[in-house]
């Protein structure tokens, strides 16, 4: 069964259009919010999957409804998708439980593939993020050995599962050549010979 999602955007046509891109790629659309306050409600009665925030919301900001949602559902998977990228707007988002965070500018390729990389259970910034060179504060993070960012620990749960880097450029919205080199990173933050021992590694600092 496909994935289902809830858009929640206090503009019609930016609503109308990213249910469309996601209806296009096989999710399930639920009813749409247009306030936090109907955010809230509607994630509590549908108990959507994927939740698509805005944070410029009429009543409250994105930001709490996310808090509430998560409080009461933790395994939804809430991707910021906003006009804001200050740092602090960032930290706070992500401290409220989102699982991703995404400007409205980006392509559409890079909003699908954050957000089935969220489902899957990483943490995803946008590439005109990528200013996040240190782990983000305040921020809940797993166990992190080996002082890792937020997009090097999403590139190394992906490497440890398999992919390659043209896979995860692919899921990630990132060029192969930013992958090739995150991935080198991960090889002497985690003191790792290969990608086989860089999985090890994860596998086993994992347990």
């Amino acid at each position: 069964m496909s994935a289902t999602f809830l858009v929640v955007d206090d503009h019609p046509v930016f609503r109308a259009g990213i249910a469309a891109l996601f209806e296009s790629a096989g999710y399930r659309g639920l009813p749409h919010a247009a306030s936090a306050a109907e955010a809230v409600a509607l994630a509590r009665a549908h108990q959507p999957d994927l939740i698509i925030m805005d944070l410029g919301l009429p009543d409250e900001s994105g930001i709490n409804a996310t808090a509430q949602i998560i409080g009461e559902r933790p395994e939804t998977r809430v991707l910021v998708v906003t006009m804001y990228d200050d740092d602090g707007t960032v930290q706070q988002a992500l401290r409220a439980g989102a699982a991703g965070y995404i400007v409205k500018d980006a392509a559409h390729s890079e909003i699908l593939a954050a957000a089935a990389a969220t489902l899957q259970g990483s943490l995803v910034l946008g590439a005109s993020l990528a200013r996040y060179d240190q782990p983000l504060v305040g921020v809940p993070e797993r166990d992190n050995p080996f002082g890792l960012t937020p997009r090097e620990t999403e590139v190394l749960d992906l490497v440890a599962r398999g992919l390659t880097n043209n896979q995860i450029a692919a899921r990630l919205g990132l060029s192969g050549k930013t992958i090739a080199n995150l991935v080198s990173i991960l090889l002497v933050k985690c003191a790792a010979s290969d990608r086989v021992d860089l999985a090890v590694i994860t596998r086993r600092s994992a347990t």
